[in-house]
């Protein structure tokens, strides 16, 4: 069986300004200013506050170590690099788990970036399992 089959697979994945646990509900998470994109004045730009939301799923139990990537498209250079804590850990019928990651991350000039989640694999290479566009403008001033 291929390795990327026997990885969680990502059902949601969402950059945005805040995400938080719900003080009264377990598992429910709040997300504030789900974006596509942001506007700076200036760059270097680091936003203050950038998050990726994960959803994962897995009919297998286990631990799941992975890391964040954001990718400057026009480069293809890493501008960013974390790995998800805690790790994904599905026990026996465990049906999603969620994961966040603050994206603290300077943006070098306006453009087109790659969000990437990728899953560490101990013989091969690491498995990518899921990516998304974000885009950073210049605001007009």
């Amino acid at each position: 069986m291929p390795a990327a089959a026997l990885t969680p697979r990502i059902r949601l994945m969402a950059v945005c300004d805040g995400v938080r646990e719900s003080k009264t509900e377990s598992g429910v998470f709040h997300v504030k200013g789900l974006r596509r994109w942001i506007e700076t004045r200036a760059f270097p730009f680091t936003p203050a506050s950038l998050w990726l939301l994960l959803v994962f799923s897995s009919p297998r139990s286990g631990v799941f170590p992975g890391y964040v990537l954001v990718i400057d498209d026009s480069t293809d250079k890493t501008v960013f690099y974390r790995p998800l804590t805690p790790t994904p850990q599905f026990d026996e019928n465990e049906e999603s788990i969620t994961g966040f990651a603050r994206l603290k991350c300077s943006f070098p000039h306006e453009g087109r970036y790659s969000i990437q989640f990728w899953f560490y694999q101990d013989q091969g290479k690491d498995i990518l399992k899921g990516e998304i566009p974000f885009t950073v403008k210049q605001r007009e001033v």
